[in-house]
């Protein structure tokens, strides 16, 4: 989809550009390759690259190349064989659309790329996000004030999750520093992704799901494979800070524990607390709630509710 808010931003907060339509211009260009095609259309910008250079030897900048980069004479190689049918088809772009964004890179000196999640969840995400940095080295576009790479990753829970080394499947350095730093014996077998855990769920490998915020029941793909994965557990437990549909998907027994939003007040024996949270752009600062807490704590115990649609009067 061609999204609006990528070509023009109109200030919700703004009376005049509310009233007038008006707005700031985000881009002067608009291309839409097909859904995984990132890695070809990037494959194609370098081959145009590659292609200008034996023309123009200030297309590349063989200075950073030389002193910076590995390889080079393999990947420039690899981007030759890359054949141009095959790359248009990839992407679904035309070589005129290619040759556009290649003039556009090619006439700036400062580059910056910016990509989030369309480009890392497919399988080739790495193989694309390499090549993402392969075209910018190719003109000297990394350490350089105005350039670089600019992965713009989740909001600060995710991105704060992965930090601190929240992973199904967490290298054995970090287990074993963990286990060192806390005292404690770590499991070190691989757990469930998104995927595996309904998997795991539906066959009865798995059967206590445990929530800390979210919405599972909604946010997973295939809703009623999701729905009936949460039902055959023994225990399901949300643990939240409002209501959503993950707490009517329960399993036999059914937990809902609050929790103190980061919007309210964390008071403890030490004092009043404040939380680190990582931006989109890696900074980490701290947050502090301003709001008092709203204690109200209750529990939802069978899943007659879930699976009936009426009430179990409990």
């Amino acid at each position: 989809m061609k999204e609006r808010g990528l070509q023009k931003f109109t200030d919700p907060q703004s009376a005049k550009e509310m009233i007038l339509f008006t707005g700031t211009t985000i881009s002067g260009y608009y291309f839409t390759p097909r859904l995984g095609g990132d890695m070809a259309l990037l494959r194609g910008v370098a081959k145009c690259l590659f292609e200008r250079f034996e023309q123009d030897k200030s297309v590349l900048d063989i200075d950073f190349i030389t002193e910076h980069c590995l390889d080079f004479e393999a990947y420039k190689h690899s981007v030759e064989l890359s054949a141009w049918d095959k790359i248009l088809n990839q992407c679904s772009l035309s070589r005129a659309d290619i040759e556009k964004i290649t003039d556009i890179y090619t006439s700036s000196k400062k580059v910056i790329f910016t990509w989030a999640m369309g480009i890392t969840q497919h399988r080739h995400s790495v193989a694309t996000v390499r090549e993402l940095v392969n075209v910018l080295m190719l003109r000297g576009n990394i350490g350089k004030k105005g350039g670089g790479a600019c992965p713009v990753r989740g909001h600060s829970n995710v991105q704060g999750n992965r930090t601190v080394g929240i992973n199904e499947k967490p290298s054995i350095e970090f287990l074993d520093s963990l286990e060192k730093q806390y005292a404690f014996t770590v499991p070190h077998s691989s757990g469930f992704n998104t995927v595996e855990s309904i998997q795991a769920m539906l066959t009865g490998k798995a059967k206590v799901f445990i929530a800390l915020g979210g919405n599972f029941a909604a946010a997973t793909p295939d809703t009623q494979r999701t729905y009936h994965a949460l039902q055959q557990c023994d225990l399901t437990v949300q643990i939240s800070t409002k209501l959503n549909r993950s707490h009517l998907m329960a399993g036999k027994n059914a937990l809902i524990l609050p929790c103190l939003g980061r919007t309210e007040i964390d008071r403890q024996t030490s004092g009043e607390q404040c939380i680190t949270v990582e931006d989109s752009m890696s900074m980490v600062h701290s947050s502090t709630g301003q709001n008092e807490p709203a204690f109200n704590a209750f529990t939802f115990r069978n899943s007659n509710y879930c699976r009936h649609g009426n009430s179990c009067g409990r």
